[in-house]
């Protein structure tokens, strides 16, 4: 079985597409997104993200992409 690596992710909300239907915070199973006062999801629950995608595949307009977030390498 594999693992599931939390919080190495980044999620960016396009807001010029985002038309603030709720679909992407309804979707998340970890609580990674919350809506803010005009109802543009947020993601301050970032470090619960499994990359599921589902906010991403579930956005009937394309305003979200999960990716894997730059990880610095230590020496």
């Amino acid at each position: 079985m594999a693992s599931v690596v939390r919080g190495v992710y980044h999620i960016e909300v396009y807001r010029a597409l985002c038309k603030a239907c709720g679909l992407c915070t309804a979707w998340c199973p970890q609580a990674v997104l919350e809506p803010d006062a005009e109802g543009y999801p947020l993601a301050p629950g970032l470090a619960n993200c499994i990359n599921c995608k589902l906010c991403e595949r579930h956005c009937p307009d394309f305003a979200i992409e999960v990716s894997l977030a730059a990880v610095e390498k230590r020496a």
